[in-house]
């Protein structure tokens, strides 16, 4: 039984479905409209799901719209705003509403997605990173306590992300990611009983040797086309105003937060800066989850979700928990009921505590001393090829190559080179009793050259050697390497370009302007809607497309017609000189089309201008009523009628003429029968 109403305001019929389909799948009983006008005065609604076309106001405040909508709510109905387009200015603006939980844009937005952020508002659902994907996609966990479990379990998911086949710049992001979160987790999160922080005072070097009992879990799965972390701490101490605050700072301020004692300001930042789909989930005084995905198909990281929801555990407040009486037996003591045992000799009691005591030692010993041990020491030496890059040991700079670092037998580091002008190499190694080397080879980058001329399309010769390819083009050359480039078109003056290849790595981009030459002019012809038919002399270009270049002869009048089924013709003449560049717009005004057929050829006059001869279709005329009118003198015809075409409508008229001088035929769904 569908219990909680939902409310989807959107004009877009397809984004409507879609916010309306996820609603109903969470449980929600819709109902859909086009504009809050049709909506009415008060909303009867527990959720209310609203599309926004643009920005409304100013960033800093609440948009009037959304402040006028909000207030129309009834008390405890939860608003989602739907924006066009990724803006995390405008979506940390919003969230500043109470009424408003988290805020979605129509860009990438999927009904599942929709699903699972409303099931959260309506059956209070919270944690989990299940819910970010599909069903049956498997979800793996980790416990981390310090920040030697943070490295290794960040180096575990990247492992995990190699095998899914993540690119290596979403892998980037995703270490990023859980990076900031764990240490939120480990060093931000965690308060004493009252509500203090207990890292409050301690520097960032000393916090990264210490450890609390509460361990973060750490959760990640992926689907191939998207994945998910969540990091959840054991305290709930974050709160909706604490994220929103520092958001706003790094989004306004001038120097962004720094990493200073207690802050997590800037971490959250690049949270937001690298997810496509954020999600803050907390329990205030008993858990904070933080949910982040990644689409692995987007071209490059854009914040498309952001949500903080928050909800309450009756009695979840850290306190101590009292000592217990043993409970009595229908109010009579245990002594009463189980019969006391003769008493012992004081000596044999004696016996029996000291063994027990020994006992207790011994196995208290047993239990500490693989903790006593001291592990065995292990050293790497690390070698790079091309030596003297920056080496980084679990995301810790260590220094340049070669070195030699001392480490724990056993364990496993991920250690990466960073040289300027190669790739970065990374590995992740198990480090073995005694030494061993790690070898990094960093392959040196290639000089990018990028050439992109107005117009594109010109022929690129490299060096006096045709390369076969075409403007826009990237070359990959030597760095520091001289090269000559030639740039060829039809109708163009031929562009030489001498340059030098940039530094390893960086690019270089030229964009050249073709000057044409004095024997040619060119026309560039663009139509409204796109994509309409454009002749020019009667001669059509082809195929279809948004824009057509063509020369023409310089000096003489031209005759430009588009066409597209539905529109009127739009013509226009135009001239244009030798080594002259002229751009010409036409748009097509809608309407509806006559087709005509008829047994006799005969020159159509439509409300006395000539359209061609018979037969004629499909022919563009506005809306409304025309005079047609057909004119010949083999046979003599000289007939004329009132049609009448709607928007869109196709009007069918067949004509036949005989040697009576009457006219038989159809005129749309009516018969016509007329002399002449």
């Amino acid at each position: 039984m569908l219990s909680k109403r939902v409310m989807v305001v959107a004009a877009d019929k397809t984004l409507q479905k879609r916010l309306a389909a996820g609603a109903m799948a969470a449980g929600g009983a819709v109902q859909t409209f086009a504009s809050l006008d049709e909506a009415g005065g008060r909303l009867e609604t527990d959720l209310a799901l609203c599309a926004f076309s643009a920005r409304d106001g100013g960033a800093a405040t609440l948009p009037p719209a959304v402040a006028s909508l909000a207030a129309r709510l009834p008390e405890g109905a939860r608003l989602i705003p739907v924006l066009p387009g990724p803006d995390l200015e405008w979506i940390v603006a919003l969230l500043a509403n109470p009424r408003i939980p988290c805020v979605l844009t129509a860009d990438g937005l999927t009904a599942s997605y929709v699903t699972a952020t409303v099931a959260k508002l309506l059956a209070h659902d919270l944690f989990g990173v299940d819910k970010m994907l599909p069903w049956g996609v498997r979800v793996y966990s980790a416990l981390v306590s310090d920040y030697n479990e943070k490295s290794a379990a960040i180096a575990a998911i990247g492992d995990f992300a190699v095998a899914m086949g993540v690119r290596r710049k979403y892998r980037e992001q995703i270490d990023q990611c859980i990076d900031e979160m764990l240490m939120n987790a480990l060093y931000d999160a965690p308060v004493d009983a009252a509500g203090k922080p207990l890292f409050a005072e301690v520097p960032v070097r000393e916090r990264v040797l210490m450890r609390v009992d509460e361990k973060a879990v750490v959760q990640y799965a992926c689907d191939g086309e998207r994945f998910a972390v969540s990091v959840r701490d054991a305290f709930g101490s974050l709160r909706k105003e604490t994220v929103l605050q520092y958001l706003d700072k790094c989004l306004h301020a001038s120097e962004q937060i720094d990493r200073k004692t207690g802050g997590a300001g800037l971490g959250l930042y690049l949270i937001a800066n690298s997810a496509t789909d954020v999600s803050f989930h907390v329990f205030a005084g008993s858990a904070t989850e933080v949910v982040c995905s990644f689409d692995l198909t987007a071209p490059r990281a854009q914040l498309r979700s952001l949500g903080v929801f928050e909800d309450h555990i009756e009695g979840a407040a850290r306190q101590p928990v009292p000592l217990q009486t043993v409970p009595s037996r229908r109010g009579r003591r245990r002594e009463d009921l189980v019969p006391a045992a003769p008493p012992r000799s004081g000596a044999l009691l004696s016996a029996m505590m000291t063994f027990a005591v020994l006992l207790l030692l011994f196995a208290v010993t047993l239990a500490a001393l693989p903790y006593l041990r001291r592990p065995a020491v292990a050293m790497l030496a690390i070698e790079t090829e091309p030596p003297g890059a920056n080496v980084y040991v679990d995301g810790r700079a260590r220094g340049a190559a070669p070195m030699r670092l001392e480490a724990e037998a056993g364990r496993s580091y991920a250690i990466r080179a960073v040289r300027a002008g190669h790739r970065d190499d990374e590995q992740l190694v198990t480090a073995g009793a005694g030494d061993s080397t790690v070898r990094l080879h960093l392959d040196e980058l290639r000089a990018v050259v990028q050439i992109d001329t107005e117009p594109p399309g010109a022929r690129v010769y490299v060096d006096g050697q045709a390369t076969g390819k075409l403007t826009p083009v990237t070359l990959e050359r030597q760095p520091g390497s001289a090269l000559e480039v030639t740039l060829r078109k039809d109708g163009f003056v031929e562009e030489k370009l001498s340059t030098t290849a940039p530094a390893p790595g960086e690019r270089a981009s030229y964009h050249p302007v073709l000057k044409l030459e004095t024997t040619s002019a060119l026309l560039t012809i663009a139509t409204e809607p796109p994509g309409a038919a454009v002749s020019v002399d009667g001669l059509t270009l082809a195929p279809p497309s948004p824009t057509h270049d063509t020369f023409v002869a310089p000096g003489a009048r031209h005759k430009v017609k588009a066409s597209a089924p539905g529109y009127v013709d739009a013509r226009a003449e135009i001239s244009i000189g030798g080594g002259e560049h002229k751009r010409l717009q036409l748009t097509l005004v809608e309407g509806g089309t006559l087709a005509l057929r008829t047994n006799v050829p005969a020159k159509v006059l439509v409300d006395d201008k000539p359209v061609g001869t018979a037969p004629i279709g499909p022919l563009g005329l506005t809306a409304g009523e025309h005079t047609l009118a057909l004119r010949g003198k083999t046979p003599p015809v000289d007939f004329s009628t009132k049609i009448s075409v709607d928007k869109g409508q196709v009007l069918e008229v067949r004509l036949d003429f005989n040697e009576d001088h009457v006219v038989q035929g159809r005129i749309g769904d009516k018969t016509i029968t007329d002399k002449w």
